[in-house]
Parts: structure tokens; sequence; C-alpha cells
């Protein structure tokens, strides 16, 4: 279900006694690793981090990311987190949220083990699905589909898939097609995939409340966004990563959305 758009974001002039403009940050912010969104090794690599430092650039933000697993991010409430708001904002109250990229769910399957079946069909309810745990937040929207089970491991979910222990699995899409690479690199042209419609979630920037002058510093990071969509950065990060599949044609009318949705009004209200 799309959620209804609220809002418009207006930049307005820092409040005396924040922040100036050309003053430098230290921020951290804390990531669960997920291929190839956020990679741990190298001081932070995939497109989720290289997105975030040509923000960080351009907002004059020295950003750092620490990488925690997800149950733990979410029990945490007073840290600044990255990924997607609803995991979080049931548990934490937040000052600014930003998104920065979108994610796109899709079933995938293993095509010679594949039964004919449309979904959603009611034959399909007896499917086995597999899943990573704890990134299904409402399974009751989702029982037409099949039976779910979870696995803490992307690479788990596939390998079961390849097996025929699984009938689908429900992965991103670039994190589908990025395992699938790893584990059967000869085999890439045997797993179909379908984009679920109405399952485009935000990639966000979080600031917690009680971050001193979190407002502002959510506001830089937002113009630091818009910098490197307008001079072309941003895009040269997606066709990188975006080689197996095209870049989604709704890409950008998604992240506006988002930005409108979590606006920093609209976060106010909520809280």
């Amino acid at each position: 279900m799309r959620l209804a758009v609220r809002g418009v974001l207006f930049f307005v002039l820092v409040l005396s006694g924040g922040l100036s403009a050309q003053e430098r940050l230290n921020i951290t912010l804390q990531a669960n690793e997920s291929a190839p969104y956020w990679v741990e090794k190298d001081s932070c690599s995939g497109m989720g981090c290289e997105i975030l430092k040509a923000i960080s650039h351009e907002a004059g933000i020295d950003t750092t990311i620490e990488f925690r697993p997800l149950k733990r991010l979410i029990a945490d409430t007073s840290n600044n987190d990255l990924g997607n708001p609803l995991f979080y904002m049931n548990n934490q109250s937040f000052a600014a949220v930003i998104p920065i990229a979108v994610t796109y769910t899709a079933f995938f399957s293993y095509l010679p083990h594949t039964q004919e079946c449309r979904l959603p069909q009611k034959e399909c309810s007896k499917r086995h699905i597999g899943a990573l745990k704890g990134t299904i937040s409402n399974p009751a929207s989702l029982s037409g589909f099949g039976e779910f089970e979870e696995s803490y491991s992307h690479e788990s979910l596939f390998k079961k898939l390849h097996k025929g222990r699984l009938d689908l699995v429900l992965e991103l899409d670039l994190v589908g097609n990025r395992t699938i690479r790893s584990l059967f690199p000869n085999e890439t042209d045997k797993f179909g995939i379908q984009v679920i419609p109405e399952t485009v979630s935000p990639i966000a920037i979080m600031i917690d409340s009680s971050t001193p002058n979190a407002l502002q510093i959510g506001r830089r990071y937002q113009e630091g966004l818009h910098r490197i969509i307008r001079n072309g950065t941003y895009q040269k990060i997606l066709d990188k990563y975006y080689t197996a599949l095209p870049v989604p044609s709704d890409w950008y009318n998604h992240l506006t959305q988002f930005e409108q949705i979590y606006s920093f009004e609209s976060v106010q209200e909520r809280r």
C-alpha cells in the first residue's frame, strides 16, 4: 500500500545558535551489512556507501559508518541509523529522515524447479518461500503468496532455492542478483525474477532526536543529496550497480515521493 504523500520540504535559514553553513561536522551512522548496498570491508563500500560518501562530501560532513546486526540496530533507541525507516520508527524518535535511495523487492525462482503458477493465486499458497530473518514486518500481508521460512543469510536462502527446498526467495533485486552471481556464476540464466508491485522502500539517513542540531544536520545531508543528483554523480553510482538489471525507470519519482513523505515537518507531526 502506498503511503499518502504529505507536505513539501522547504529549506530554511539555520536557527540562531545552531550550525553555521561552513562548520564541518563529524557524524556517526550505523548500518546492517547488506551487499551490495552496505559492505563493511574497505571502510564501507557498496551503493549505499558510495552515495553517502558523495553526499557527505557535498554537505561538509565527515561521516563514519559503523556496522551492527539489524536486531541490535532496531533495539538501540538513541543512535543514528541507515536503512528502511519502517524498521526503526516504531521504537525510536528521529528529528530528520532523509531518503537517499530506494529498493525493489522481488520473488526469485530457480527455473528448473519452478512449477506453473502466476502469483498471487490460490494454488500458490502451498509454496515454501524463503526470506531473511527480520525483514518481513507484516507477514499476514504476504500470507496469500505461500508459507514463509526465515533464514539468517542470503546465501543460505539461495542454496535452498537451488536445491529445491524452497520454491521462491523474497529478496531485494540487487541483493538477490549479487548472491546468485556469487554462488552460481554459471547458472545465472536459470534464475527468474518477478518484482512485486508496490514494494518499493526507501533507504534513509535517520538522525536521532537527541542528536545536537539534528534538524540542521539533516538539512545539510538533504542538500548534499540534491547536489549530487544535479551534477550527475548520483546517476553514475546507480549505473555502476545496475549492470545485470536496468536502473528502474521510476527510481527518481519514488525517491522524490519518499522525500515528501518523510519531510522534516511530517516527521515532527508523527513524534
